[in-house]
């Protein structure tokens, strides 16, 4: 798609040349390539003094691995930054402390525009775990009815959405309404330090147009949270 003054999201694809049987990518190896290889504010999110980059604007760069292909999404401060940066067109990664390394080439760098307008009920789903809820919510949640549980997890996705429309550029002006078609709650898994978090796997219903591969909830430069269209 070709890039114009409106665009306010950017798609930058790698595919790996060849994996070993059963071998799996994370999206915590990616972001430590470009955080070491290319050392930008950006790439890590945080300033040289430690602050954190994103706090009120959302995250420049989502780093996700879904089936195996790396998938880094621009948006905000990292928009500009990602048409002007010299993407490699073939990478080496190493993974982890492993010692292994593999190849990388570059697939494909797309722009687009993220509307967030309203729209007739569209399916969602994640392709990647939601973190809906921080600390304190999770022990409030845990308290909650089934019902009381569905409607905040659908209250969660909705400030998400508009939470992701603000990092977008985008004011939204309608209500964003959202009906859960399937929730299913997953063992919590260590993300940060010691920290644990239940992660949520979501289709759902809603009024608003969202762009494909964008994250929300917590933990979204990581890649969790990435939503695309079902159906």
């Amino acid at each position: 798609m070709s890039e114009n003054m409106n665009n306010n999201i950017s798609l930058i694809h790698y595919k790996p040349t060849q994996l070993p049987n059963g071998f799996k990518i994370f999206s915590s190896s990616v972001r430590q390539y470009f955080a070491d290889k290319y050392p930008h504010p950006l790439f890590h999110n945080h300033y040289p003094d430690g602050k954190s980059i994103y706090r009120s604007k959302g995250a420049p760069f989502q780093f996700k691995v879904i089936n195996n292909e790396v998938y880094i999404l621009a948006l905000n401060d990292g928009l500009e930054f990602a048409h002007s940066f010299q993407w490699p067109d073939a990478i080496t990664m190493p993974v982890g402390n492993s010692g292994f390394a593999i190849e990388l080439e570059l697939a494909s760098k797309i722009s687009n525009q993220a509307n967030f307008q309203q729209s007739s009920f569209i399916c969602y789903r994640n392709i990647s775990p939601y973190i809906a809820l921080n600390q304190d919510k999770q022990k409030a949640y845990l308290s909650f009815s089934e019902g009381e549980k569905r409607k905040a997890i659908e209250k969660g996705i909705a400030n998400h959405i508009l939470a992701a429309a603000k990092w977008c550029g985008i004011t939204v002006t309608h209500r964003i309404q959202t009906n859960l078609i399937q929730m299913k709650t997953g063992i919590p898994i260590k993300i940060k330090d010691e920290l644990k978090f239940p992660p949520f796997d979501v289709m759902f219903e809603c009024n608003t147009e969202i762009p494909d591969y964008i994250g929300i909830g917590k933990f979204v430069s990581r890649g969790y949270g990435t939503l695309v269209h079902y159906g």
